[in-house]
């Protein structure tokens, strides 16, 4: 995928947040829904498998609360993103292999089973917390609460990811875990 939708998806809670009562909700849901749809056209496979029903899924979701409440709407895109990744990683396990043990065997084509058996844990722990946060995301949206709204969206959730990423990489450097 191009680095420029990701930047902008990344920027996305900032723009809202700077745009707050200067620019139309409907103009932030407007660039949502094409946020999504640049996800559609220019991610359409991959390790991850963001499919296309969990977009869908997201736009009609953004398109309906759009119709009751653009100020909402506007809010909603970190939230329907993390949960569109929580679907794609949480189907994953059902069809498998799962999202973790695809990127596993990029760069490991022949994992023992107990990869993936590390892989599927993994997998399930990668699809908690994006439902997690994307509660959390769509809590702060209805509070309205703008400031802590933006802190989660732009800040904290990242931080909490990244540590997340990290702890996993070094247990399995430090335990000898496999992929």
């Amino acid at each position: 995928m191009s680095t420029i939708p990701i930047a902008l998806g990344l920027a996305y809670p900032l723009l809202v947040y700077w745009g707050h009562g200067t620019v139309s909700p409907g103009i932030f849901v407007l660039a949502a829904l094409i946020l999504i749809a640049l996800r559609w056209v220019l991610a359409p496979a991959g390790p991850l498998g963001l499919s296309h029903p969990t977009l869908l899924v997201a736009v009609a979701v953004l398109l309906a609360l759009g119709l009751v409440d653009q100020r909402l709407a506007a809010l909603a895109y970190p939230s329907l993103i993390s949960f569109a990744f929580a679907a794609a990683f949480a189907l994953s396990l059902r069809h498998p292999p799962s999202v973790i043990e695809r990127f596993a065997r990029l760069r490991q084509p022949n994992l023992p089973a107990a990869a993936t058996a590390y892989c599927a844990q993994v997998t399930r722990l990668w699809a908690a917390w994006l439902f997690a946060n994307g509660v959390i995301a769509a809590v702060l949206a209805l509070s309205r609460n703008m400031e802590l709204w933006l802190l989660w969206t732009s800040l904290l959730n990242y931080l909490i990811s990244g540590a997340l990423f990290g702890g996993e990489w070094l247990l399995r450097r430090f335990r000898r875990l496999p992929a």
